[in-house]
């Protein structure tokens, strides 16, 4: 389940009637009468929110000035492990990704160009990867070096539309035989 949905939920289980209608009020500014109008409770509230772009995961702005005019601050405690929760999940750090990249060299092995190729890594890329790794002393079967591993975050190759070639997509093929 969504992390979020689940605090939005929460919120929306401890609001009393009277503070639902506040919340109303309060989202005039966000919300068309006529949508207001048509809301229950507050998931029904959130919902809208939610899709009319006023609230997601990343933005949780107008959920905070929403449960600070209620003065609820057992929900803005909530909001508060919710966001550190969040923060804590944050993208992986440069160093997870350098040990994620030696993983799959390790466990792909002498298939990396292979995986290169689905990946639309540039033939000459590959090419420039495999003389990196003759560079560093390792066989041309073997994983390419860490170091290389710029060549694989490089945007990957524009597919053209085949109608050079009679319509058939490129094939990729070895530069030198392994």
């Amino acid at each position: 389940m969504d992390p979020f949905l689940v605090l939005l939920h929460s919120v929306s289980a401890g609001l009393a009637n009277s503070e639902l209608a506040e919340l109303k009020f309060l989202c005039r500014g966000h919300l068309s009468k006529k949508k207001l109008e048509r809301v229950q409770s507050g998931v029904d509230l959130f919902s809208m929110l939610l899709e009319q772009n006023e609230l997601d995961s990343e933005n949780t702005r107008l959920l905070r000035e929403l449960l600070t005019s209620l003065r609820r601050q057992d929900l803005l405690r909530r909001l508060d492990d919710f966001e550190a929760g969040a923060a804590a999940q944050a993208a992986p750090q440069e160093e997870d990704l350098h040990a994620a990249f030696d993983i799959i060299c390790d466990n792909v092995g002498k298939d990396w160009r292979r995986l290169a190729r689905h990946l639309k890594v540039s033939d000459h890329k590959i090419e420039e990867a495999a003389c990196a790794c003759l560079g560093r002393g390792q066989t041309r079967s073997s994983r390419p070096a860490p170091a290389v591993s710029s060549v694989f975050s490089s945007p990957p190759l524009r597919q053209t539309d085949g109608a050079s070639r009679g319509g058939r997509s490129p094939r990729p093929f070895p530069l030198h035989p392994t």
